[in-house]
């Protein structure tokens, strides 16, 4: 009898190690996102980046994020505007609710305030023109 016990309280103690890990936490931001931003851009030469969206001294953008994989906390996706379309790969931090992300030419960090908000800062330096932005991305439903 005591072996059934113990077997049962190992059962136990595992069904509650996966129900645990299978609910991480980690938000799921597969979709299509609004964005909307406002920017500085310093040119350095004649023309913008290929990849630059933001233009002129002083900037506002609309655009759209849009995550099309997610596999647990790294995701894959493109960012669209009106001037240019680029991929991204990035991550959710362990915290679940700081956002890291690459693209083709910079970089954006993330704070992910609800399933359908995130507050963003984007960055980039290339040999055509330098950019920083804040911004947010609103889920379209």
């Amino acid at each position: 009898m005591k072996k059934i016990v113990i077997s049962f309280s190992l059962l136990a103690f595992l069904l509650g190690a996966v129900i645990c890990f299978a609910d991480s936490g980690i938000p799921n931001l597969i979709g299509t996102w609004a964005v909307q931003a406002e920017g500085g851009v310093v040119l350095k030469g004649a023309v913008h980046g290929a990849k630059t969206h933001h233009r002129g001294e002083f900037s506002t953008l609309k655009a759209e994020w849009v995550v099309t994989k997610q596999q647990g906390r790294v995701l894959r996706g493109t960012f669209k505007s009106p001037r240019a379309t680029e991929k991204f790969v990035a991550v959710i931090a362990q915290d679940n609710k700081s956002l890291y992300q690459a693209d083709e030419d910079g970089f954006l960090e993330g704070q992910i305030i609800n399933k359908d908000t995130i507050n963003i800062i984007y960055r980039h330096s290339t040999s055509a023109d330098t950019v920083v932005a804040v911004g947010t991305l609103t889920r379209k439903k």
